[in-house]
């Protein structure tokens, strides 16, 4: 069999005009779309202009003396502590916004304190900036969750109530039947 007769998944096929065609690029209002998104969910995590400016002017020395005194003040409380979602989200967000600050984490981490420690320090820091975002969002998490277990007792209300229905509905067309019986 000839080799020419498989075909191949990423060979470029050709357009009517002869030349090799690239691959297909997305419309520029797909990708507009796309950065919409990110903006939205960058401010809904609480990467603001005002947070990346405030950003802009901490020092690995902030860190660093910030550190100490979180140590000093409560080291068994603060080692508890894990990231939320919400904060592991707004941390990778923060990030990729935020070059300043991942230049300062590259320069502290692991030599100078834990990545553990860095993000402690960096939302005490933030905290004015970042803290009504971070509140809404719990917020919004306990209304879903109370619409979610409000939506399961409604379903088993209703299985109940439709159960119920259906073991009187039985009930009632036996009686017949048996009043039947009796008479004979």
């Amino acid at each position: 069999m000839a080799f020419s007769s498989f075909t191949w998944p990423f060979r470029r096929r050709s357009s009517g005009t002869g030349a090799a065609a690239g691959p297909s690029k997305p419309p520029a209002a797909a990708g507009k779309g796309k950065e919409k998104e990110e903006e939205e969910e960058a401010e809904a995590h609480g990467v603001t202009p005002q947070l990346l400016d405030f950003l802009r002017t901490l020092s690995p020395d902030a860190f660093k003396s910030s550190a100490l005194q979180l140590q000093g003040a409560s080291a068994e409380a603060a080692a508890a502590a894990e990231l939320t979602d919400w904060q592991q989200r707004h941390a990778v967000l923060v990030l990729a916004k935020a070059k300043e600050l991942a230049k300062i984490r590259y320069d502290l981490c692991p030599r100078h304190m834990k990545d553990k420690q860095f993000w402690r320090v960096y939302f005490l820091l933030a905290k004015s900036y970042i803290l009504p975002y971070e509140l809404r969002a719990i917020q919004k998490e306990k209304v879903r969750r109370m619409e979610a277990e409000n939506r399961k007792s409604k379903d088993v209300i209703t299985v109940e109530v439709e159960m119920q229905e259906s073991k009187c509905s039985r009930e009632s067309q036996m009686l017949p039947v048996d009043s039947e019986f009796q008479d004979s």
